[in-house]
């Protein structure tokens, strides 16, 4: 019997950090000389992270589903606000409800963490014996909450680095990822610091989606780009440029669309050194499964299919589909 959408968009998920997991023991195994303990306890570099880069959490926990390497990561919760409900933390609750209220048309917004938040997060990595942080996270252009970030690290006497990646989604979680590995294989805060931003900065996000009112709403776009897409019936294919929203094309109708993502993504990929593919959806899991089948060619790892994370998901609204692309370090 074959499994439906979700079980699917799981299963892709679970691949997709069987590779990611794999991965670092590769990493370790190519080092020369004498291999680094993965799970040594001095000198050890945390990376911090939000919400919005679409790495697998425990709903309960709020713990990084990546392994060992998660252990090094975490990822601060972007609130989302429906109505005049706020919901501070990732949860079954939020995942049941946003759907509903982008369907419903109702008010949804989100906000920065807190530095107070943040900072706790800094704190407790200090009291648990690391020796510093990178902090990276979604583009400034799209949210405050780098800048929240950099308040938090100046109010505490230990090194934290706080990078904006100008991404979003997996492209903003393969950078962590990459940070996490080296900072598991013995890297200092510079290195770690460094791998991150190379990822960030070679890393490409391109999405389409079926409107442009829940982005108008959000502020992400200028009215006028909103009212020429609602004329034109175009379905805007969009791409991350410095951090901000750039439309690419102006297709018609969903299909023409896809097949633009699709010859835009496949010109990416193939200018990238063994690039790393994942797709976001929401509400749309068998066309995500579907555009990550098509594009699994492209990809040197499996691609894994992921909701957007609610973050970004309460700006794109249902139906939006993204391409994540960053190249293998």
């Amino acid at each position: 019997m074959t499994a439906r959408p979700p079980e699917r968009c799981q299963q892709s998920l679970a691949r997709w950090r069987s590779a990611v997991e794999a991965d670092l023991l590769r990493r370790r195994a190519a080092m020369p000389g004498r291999k680094p303990n993965l799970r040594r306890k001095k000198g050890r570099i945390a990376v911090v992270t939000d919400s919005s880069c679409s790495l697998p959490v425990d709903r309960h926990t709020q713990e990084v589903l990546l392994g060992q390497m998660g252990a090094n990561i975490v990822a601060v919760p972007i609130p989302v606000m429906i109505g005049g409900q706020m919901y501070p933390e990732t949860s079954a609750e939020l995942d049941r409800d946003l759907p509903l209220a982008l369907a419903q048309g109702a008010e949804v917004r989100t906000s920065r963490p807190s530095p107070g938040r943040l900072l706790e997060s800094y704190q407790k990595l200090k009291d648990q014996g690391y020796a510093g942080v990178v902090s990276i996270h979604l583009s400034g252009e799209l949210s405050g909450t780098v800048d929240a970030a950099r308040l938090a690290a100046g109010q505490l006497d230990f090194p934290v680095t706080v990078l904006d990646s100008a991404q979003a989604g997996l492209a903003l979680g393969h950078s962590v990822i990459d940070a996490a590995m080296t900072a598991q294989l013995g890297g200092t805060l510079s290195a770690v610091a460094e791998s991150a931003t190379r990822t960030a900065r070679a890393s490409e996000s391109l999405f389409v989606l079926p409107q442009l009112d829940q982005l108008r709403r959000g502020g992400r776009i200028n009215a006028m780009a909103t009212l020429i897409g609602g004329l034109l019936w175009v379905k805007p294919l969009l791409q991350l440029v410095d951090g901000e929203i750039h439309p690419v094309e102006r297709p018609r109708t969903m299909v023409r669309a896809l097949e633009r993502l699709q010859v835009r993504v496949t010109e990416k990929a193939h200018s990238m050194q063994a690039p790393r593919l994942a797709v976001h959806g929401f509400g749309n899991d068998l066309q995500a499964l579907q555009l990550a089948e098509a594009l699994q060619p492209l990809s040197a790892t499996p691609i894994p299919v992921v909701d957007l994370p609610p973050a970004l998901a309460a700006h794109l609204g249902l139906g939006a589909l993204a391409v994540s692309l960053s190249p293998t370090p």
